[in-house]
């Protein structure tokens, strides 16, 4: 199994974070939920997600393994969307 290490970037004074998929120039950005925005490139594939109220959707959670497991439901459902 290989192991995926998004870049991740916490603002905590703006309560919010982006989740770096990759390094592809951004064509355009979806909300795909209440604060969470996902940028794709021309082709639709996902580059980046945004996070707005980080705190309070993971509470006393560890916010990197929050916003890895969306980052990763994010590229499954691409690629679903893809086949």
């Amino acid at each position: 199994m290989t192991s995926w290490n998004p870049s991740i970037s916490i603002d905590p004074e703006a309560d919010a974070a982006y989740v770096a998929i990759s390094g592809a120039d951004v064509a355009r950005t979806e909300e795909v939920a209440d604060g969470i925005l996902v940028d794709y490139d021309a082709d639709g594939r996902p580059v980046g997600i945004e996070v707005l109220s980080v705190r309070s959707r993971v509470g006393t959670g560890e916010a990197g393994s929050y916003l890895r497991g969306l980052a990763e439901g994010v590229l499954a459902t691409g690629q679903q969307a893809a086949e």
